[in-house]
């Protein structure tokens, strides 16, 4: 058993903007060294497409913390130049690239990762997304030892937070770094002293219980769904790959893809009970686009973007496209590029 007295040598090893709590809880405790950091390569971001840092790196160097990106963490110099630095342990949060069994017993504690969501619910690239899609009412962080499955090592416990009617993958995110931040710590204290109680998970889940990575035109408003599910989709895909919807007919007929930014479920009066899912029913000037939804409910469009436009206010659009686009227009799927 490796047993650790003073400052546990780690290698951070993460990617998404969701890992940036992480590293930094990491750096501020006295009793974690973090010997470097592993991230995406630098890559074009932006409209201009200009290539920058991501999150990380740029957390990394104001930090003074020595960076590597490659490419494919898993080739031999890579594994050798990580496995050289002597670290304790790894730690892996949101990363985006899978470990191979050559890193994976590298370091003499192993390999924890941070995986947002309650395992062995929503294993995958998306957790956060599926759980608001499904409607869960909680969701969390499990600390978990990393084996060569996708996130089915031995867990080491976790931190749950409720899913509000109005939360998002961002604010859950939010939500998730405090506690996760401290779960990371007490589960690298234990695995230090060797006092860590390693819970076995089940191997196989239910496809549905999978959470794999957003697929294109996932995000893309279904009328065949519920106007429930439909929100839902507005908050698992904010800040994205943001929800949208398309209005035919507009723009010299070549149709209108609107990004729908915010949303809400509205139960429809009596005389509109029945209409046809996907109808535009209102472009109200003081509450923005209503669109049927079946079964007497409605999608009331609070915050949208026109493509090639800014942001604005569901009243706002309402005003401005009202000579634009008729009521009893049918908004449909954004059409396949």
């Amino acid at each position: 058993m490796h047993l650790v007295s003073g400052p546990v040598g780690v290698v951070f090893m993460g990617s998404d903007a969701l890992s940036v709590p992480y590293l930094e809880a990491l750096a501020a405790c006295p009793q974690v060294e973090v010997l470097r950091v592993v991230t995406s390569p630098d890559r074009g971001r932006g409209r201009g497409l200009k290539v920058t840092a991501g999150p990380v790196k740029k957390l990394a160097l104001r930090l003074g913390l020595e960076v590597i990106a490659p490419l494919r963490v898993n080739e031999a110099s890579v594994v050798e130049e990580l496995r050289a630095l002597g670290a304790d342990l790894f730690v892996v949060m949101a990363y985006g690239q899978i470990l191979r069994r050559s890193l994976l017993c590298a370091p003499p504690l192993g390999c924890l990762n941070l995986h947002v969501s309650l395992l062995p619910r929503w294993r995958g690239a998306a957790p956060i997304q599926r759980a608001i899609l499904a409607g869960d009412a909680e969701t969390g962080v499990t600390a978990m030892m990393m084996d060569e499955g996708m996130d089915t090592g031995d867990t080491l416990g976790s931190v749950s937070v409720p899913i509000g009617p109005r939360d998002t993958a961002q604010s859950v995110a939010a939500a998730l770094s405090g506690p996760g931040c401290e779960l990371m710590l007490r589960s690298i204290r234990d695995l230090a002293r060797g006092i860590a109680t390693r819970t076995p998970q089940p191997r196989d889940v239910p496809p549905e219980l999978k959470a794999p990575k957003i697929r294109r035109g996932e995000a893309s408003l279904d009328f065949s769904l519920s106007a429930a599910e439909n929100e839902r989709k507005v908050r698992a895909f904010w800040p994205k790959p943001v929800a949208e919807t398309f209005i035919p007919g507009v723009s010299g007929g070549a149709g209108l893809r609107l990004k729908v930014l915010e949303a809400e479920v509205e139960t429809l009066p009596h005389g509109m009970a029945l209409a046809v899912a996907g109808t535009l029913l209102e472009l109200d000037r003081k509450k923005g686009p209503l669109v049927a939804g079946g079964k007497g409910k409605a999608l009331r469009l609070l915050r949208v973007q026109p493509e090639g436009r800014n942001p604005v206010s569901g009243a706002d659009f309402s005003n401005g496209w009202r000579s634009r686009v008729p009521i009893g227009t049918r908004l449909e799927k954004v059409p396949e590029a």
